[in-house]
């Protein structure tokens, strides 16, 4: 049976820290190596663990810039991977067609290193032994949470999210729930601006009854021991997402 493996690439939102980049997951299955999210800061962290024209395929949940800004200067190391040979073909971009600025943006920068392909809520993707669906999330831009399946095990990314109660569906019984919890309770008006907060992720994880919740998004001014300390008892495994580490499920 195949593992599949997450790597945190980043996991704060709207700009990186010192030590942490925005939104980037690697996810691996077999020989499948799937690039969810690129964030600023997220490319020089996945050269740490494999070389980005090696990738089968790019997801990115929806185009505010802390999800997808490092797609634009990869695009000239992909161009320059498949002039040298180190790569044969385009590299596969799923993405909303929102139709803002910031898709127009993308489309006018990059070239045939990228087949950029538009995503749904009815889209269905067979990416070898991997079936991935989405939803759509409770935030002001597009988005998309993300439903990734090999056969045997089930991976949920929220994406940017308010709460909604689809999305418990979505995410019912899934192995690994990597959820944004961008907010402290002190800071919950701003859910309203389509985000949760740490108890309401986890809550998310234990009405959908998952195998383990990861959490991630969080405001860069956020100390981590803040956060960790607004994590309700559960009997579900929660813990933080850190960038760099690797989840196996």
């Amino acid at each position: 049976m195949l593992i599949m493996k997450l790597t945190v690439l980043g996991n704060r939102s709207p700009y990186p820290t010192k030590d942490a980049a925005c939104s980037g997951y690697l996810l691996q299955s077999g020989e499948q190596k799937i690039l969810i999210d690129v964030g600023p800061g997220t490319l020089s962290n996945l050269q740490q663990i494999i070389p980005f024209y090696q990738l089968d395929a790019i997801i990115i949940s929806h185009l505010h810039q802390d999800h997808c800004l490092d797609l634009l200067p990869m695009h000239y190391g992909m161009a320059k991977s498949i002039e040298q040979g180190k790569r044969e073909e385009a590299l596969a971009v799923y993405l909303p067609f929102d139709g803002g600025d910031e898709l127009q943006f993308i489309q006018a920068k990059v070239g045939d290193e990228f087949h950029l392909q538009q995503i749904t809520q009815e889209t269905e993707l067979k990416l070898e032994n991997l079936k991935v669906s989405f939803q759509r999330s409770n935030h002001p831009k597009e988005c998309y949470a993300i439903k990734v399946d090999d056969g045997a095990k089930q991976f949920v990314y929220t994406a940017d999210t308010g709460w909604d109660e689809s999305l418990v569906e979505f995410a019912m019984n899934v192995d690994l729930l990597l959820a944004e919890a961008s907010l402290l309770e002190k800071d919950s008006q701003y859910t309203k601006a389509g985000h949760l907060t740490v108890k309401q992720a986890t809550q998310l994880g234990i009405e959908a009854q998952v195998g383990k919740v990861l959490l991630t998004h969080f405001w860069p001014e956020y100390e981590q021991s803040q956060v960790a300390a607004e994590i309700p008892e559960a009997e579900i495994e929660v813990e933080l997402a850190r960038v760099l580490e690797e989840y196996s499920f």
